[in-house]
This record gives structure tokens, sequence and C-alpha cells, in this order.
């Protein structure tokens, strides 16, 4: 069976069971959606079928920047990373998220240019409230698209690609021509040192397939394990952080943070950024750090 098939008929087992994992979260502030400047959040849904996209957006007017959101593959449905989505609009952002597939339909043919459709329909429907920086964070399959997005000249330069355990590439044949990527794009690759589903085949290859991205602009993040915290191929979803529903440290000081820096950088190097705290993990309830995201090089 085809590791995203096997990756999403897990994730909707998940889901309708509604199985809480990690038992043991480390404690954390809880994200903030009532209270001034972002009161609530817009939710829109456009397109059908494979081209549908919904767009998440502050309530209060104004100009913002804009993360393009890739699910995994069969997480057609915002749910699956609704708390990680809450978390960004709360923080300014706007978010994309494209539908690229139906559910179940397995051909990855199409992917890349389902997203980059919805993508370019997003924008122009959100004139006047784009402020011109684009991210682009994607997740399993939704790493692959990423990457290959940010490769494509039929949308805005991305400041940022985060790809989150990118997979199954078949040896390379569904990566697109990575050179073609701008070398002044940071590139973020993150895997998590417990994910049997894609592993780090792919990771590499992003990496190695960057060679015009330098150094200062490009990095390859290891999250590791610890105690509870398992940093697994599901570990990057984020279904409900009002319930905890697969919400943890690993989103929070992990993926999110990796995310949320990569904003606040607005283009600068990675020399810009704190490598400590980049790679920290925080701290466990008694005191005792996480294990920190280790650097591949």
């Amino acid at each position: 069976m085809e590791p995203f098939i096997k990756a999403g008929l897990v994730l909707i087992t998940l889901i309708l069971g509604s199985v809480p994992v990690h038992a043991e979260p480390v404690a954390i502030p809880r994200v903030n959606m009532d209270g001034p400047p972002y009161e609530g959040m817009v939710r829109e849904v456009h397109g059908e079928g494979s081209q549908r996209y919904w767009i998440f957006k502050p309530a209060a007017p104004g100009r913002y920047p804009v993360v393009v959101l890739i699910h995994g593959w069969a997480a057609t449905e915002p749910i699956f990373y609704m708390a990680w989505i809450r978390h960004l609009v709360g923080d300014g952002i706007i978010v994309v998220y494209p539908r690229y597939q139906n559910l179940l339909d397995t051909s990855s043919e199409n992917f890349t240019e389902n997203s980059a459709y919805a993508v370019r329909k997003a924008l122009g429907d959100l004139e006047g409230e784009f402020n011109g920086r684009l991210y682009i964070a994607g997740h399993s399959a939704g790493g692959i698209i990423a990457v290959n997005l940010a490769a494509r000249g039929d949308i805005p330069k991305p400041l940022a690609v985060l790809s989150i355990q990118p997979g199954d590439s078949e040896g390379g044949r569904k990566l697109q021509n990575l050179s073609k990527i701008p070398g002044d794009v940071i590139l973020v690759v993150m895997a998590g040192d417990a994910d049997n589903i894609t592993g780090t085949a792919d990771s590499h290859r992003i990496m190695r397939m960057t060679p015009q991205i330098p150094p200062d602009r490009k990095i390859f993040l290891l999250v590791q394990s610890d105690r509870t915290l398992v940093a697994d191929h599901l570990s990057p979803l984020a279904v409900s952080d009002e319930y905890g529903l697969l919400v943890d440290n690993l989103d929070y000081s992990g993926y999110w943070k990796v995310l949320d820096i990569l904003i606040d950088l607005e283009g600068d190097s990675l020399t810009s950024a704190d490598m400590d705290e980049l790679t920290g993990m925080g701290t466990w309830d008694d005191g005792r750090p996480v294990k920190r995201m280790k650097i591949i090089t």
C-alpha cells in the first residue's frame, strides 16, 4: 500500500475515533482567539472537488501575510490542522488551505497543479487584504507540493517554504526542478525521528536538489521524540486545540514555532534567527528540557 494511502487511512481512523495521543503534553499557553486585535476568524470556501480551497482570515479588516497550508494525503478537510490554522489567524495571518485531491483519489499527477490553481484563485480573492508576504508550508505529500510550488513561476515568490515530513516522491519523480526555487527563498525541511511512513529520504533529497539556496537560508531539522512526545508521521496534525486532540508540545514548540519564526524573519536569512530558540523544545513540568531538534547536515 502506498505510504500516502496508509497515512491517510490512519488519519481518518483517528479523527472518527477522536483518539487523543501524547497523553502528557508539556504545559503551554492556549491560543486566544477572543481578544483584540483579531476578534475571531472568518472562514470562506471556494470551488469544488480537487480544486476546492478554504480561506481563513482575521475578522478585523486589514492587510495580512498569507500562509498556504498544504495538507497530507487524504487530510482533505481543514479540521485535520484546525488548531494550527486558528493559531496562525490569531497571530494575524491569512491561511489558504487548498484541497488538491478528492478523498481517496490516489492519482498524484495533478496535486501540484491543483494547489497552484487554488493559490492563484485565493490570492485574487484576497486582493486588498494580502500584504505581499507569502509563505508555503506543507505536510507529507503537502511537503512535496510545497517545494514544487516554490519552483513554479505562476504564483508569487514565497519568502519561505516549510516542508514537513515530505514524501513519497517515488525516488524524486514527483519533485519538479527544485533548482528553479529562487536562491533567496528560505527553505526549512523538518522530519520526525519516529516517522515510519515517509522517513527522511525525501527530506535529504530536497536539500540535495536545492544547491542554489545558500546554507544561511536553508536548514534540515529532525524533531526528536521524548517521553510521551512521539515525532511520528501524525505528529504535525492539530485537530483541536480546545479538546487537545493531536495537539501537543511538538506542535507549539516544534512545527508551529518554526513557521512562526520564519514569518517573523520577513525574508531575512536564518543567521538572523536565534538557533537556540529555533531548535529548543521547552521544558517538561519537572524542569527537564525536552529533547531539542537536531540540525542535520
